[in-house]
């Protein structure tokens, strides 16, 4: 399941922060992959952070308590969220085309 989160960007520091909390444990964010994005490069709000990840339970739950460490960060749903998703589709589309198009 994808996840989408928000944060102001002056809380940006402090969302990089509990996304490299233990790296290396099966349970963290590097695990599963996550993507952080400025709001502008992804039709988001100005001024704000976008966070994406994918997970399943209960890894998701895990993830989302550690997120709750940061003041301010919320939970995107609906058009906001598919909106999101797919700016980061269409830019992840763009740029294996790039790369196959250098050594292809």
């Amino acid at each position: 399941m994808d996840f989408v989160y928000s944060v102001e960007s002056a809380k940006q520091a402090e969302l990089k922060k509990v996304l490299e909390e233990e790296s290396l444990a099966k349970d963290s964010f590097a695990s599963c992959g996550y993507t952080l994005k400025e709001g502008k490069s992804v039709g988001g709000e100005d001024g704000r952070y976008y966070l994406k990840y994918s997970a399943e339970e209960p890894l998701a739950a895990k993830l989302k308590e550690r997120l709750g460490k940061v003041e301010g960060i919320r939970e995107e749903a609906g058009d906001a969220k598919q909106k999101i998703l797919d700016s980061l589709a269409s830019e992840g589309d763009a740029a294996a085309s790039g790369f196959g198009s250098i050594f292809g």
